[in-house]
């Protein structure tokens, strides 16, 4: 290796071309059309180290065009923050649904780097578990094999300054003893979505209207999901899941409920650059649709 296992996993912080920082993840940027083997290897090194293995596809571009590779990394550097800290995201339901195993323990492996802890893990996952459902958790159960997350890291996760476990802001008032919406409830529901996003989805309305035992037990997840995780964990993650799968229906109440808890305009639009890394161009086009007037105007 290139340098010590601390060295490598922190090769990607602080890219800035603006200042002059052009390397990232072992790589120099600035000279997208030229590949030193020191380079090459500090790259396999930085993978090896920071997510438990190589990855052969990015690999193979190093070997038969590093310009490619170059330039695709020189795009997802600039979704990254600059001073690095954990927000949500959405890859792992995204690679556990298409049976992606390496992906999987990709994710895994680049949690426990960063200090995530058991606790906090495992509401990540069951984050993951919505979307994921019973296929895709088949996946995530065989890549979490020998991947164990301590309960107390000694150097614990970073998240953005300011957020914060927040258990009752997800809270409406319902009562999950029981499975049936009442009219008082439907109200109680309604008025959690106005009050917080400033409107009522239109799955909200359907379901309550249609299915009021589905969007109650829905909601019974949701309100009691993210004890140890910062609250801003759930839209963050949900954003970036459906602009990676390019879902536009999962956009816009995600948007408002970064807003409305908190998440930076920039953080939020980190979130969504990064996810466009699989979402690419068309997802944008998504955004535009359906949140582009949340932007506007926004000022951090």
């Amino acid at each position: 290796m290139v340098g010590t296992v601390q060295e490598l996993r922190d090769i990607n912080h602080g890219f800035d071309p603006s200042i002059g920082h052009w390397v990232h993840r072992g790589l120099d940027l600035s000279n997208p059309t030229q590949l030193s083997p020191e380079e090459a290897q500090a790259f396999r090194d930085h993978y090896a180290a920071q997510f438990g293995h190589s990855l052969n596809g990015l690999d193979w571009w190093l070997d038969q065009n590093p310009e490619v590779l170059k330039r695709y990394r020189l795009y997802c550097s600039l979704t990254l923050r600059v001073e690095p800290a954990i927000t949500g995201n959405g890859t792992l339901t995204f690679y556990a649904i298409r049976g992606y195993l390496k992906g999987v323990q990709y994710v895994l492996h680049s949690w426990r780097a960063r200090g995530v802890s058991k606790a906090q893990a495992l509401e990540m996952l069951a984050m993951a578990f919505v979307h994921a459902g019973p296929r895709g958790m088949e996946t995530i159960a065989e890549a979490a094999k020998g991947i164990e997350f301590e309960e107390n890291p000694e150097k614990g996760s970073k998240f953005p300054e300011g957020w914060a476990a927040d258990i009752e802001a997800f809270r409406s008032g319902l009562d999950f003893s029981s499975v049936d919406l009442s009219s008082s409830e439907k109200s109680k529901l309604y008025d959690w979505y106005l009050a917080t996003v400033g409107e009522i989805p239109p799955y909200v309305r359907f379901m309550a209207e249609h299915r009021p035992r589905l969007i109650k037990t829905h909601r019974a997840r949701f309100e009691n999901m993210l004890y140890h995780l910062p609250k801003q964990m759930w839209p963050t993650t949900m954003l970036y899941y459906h602009v990676m799968s390019r879902l536009a229906e999962g956009i816009r109440e995600n948007v408002l409920l970064c807003k409305a808890w908190g998440v930076t305009k920039a953080d939020t639009l980190d979130t969504i650059g990064n996810a466009l890394v699989y979402g690419q161009m068309e997802a944008a086009t998504m955004i535009q649709n359906e949140a582009g007037d949340v932007f506007e105007g926004w000022v951090d």
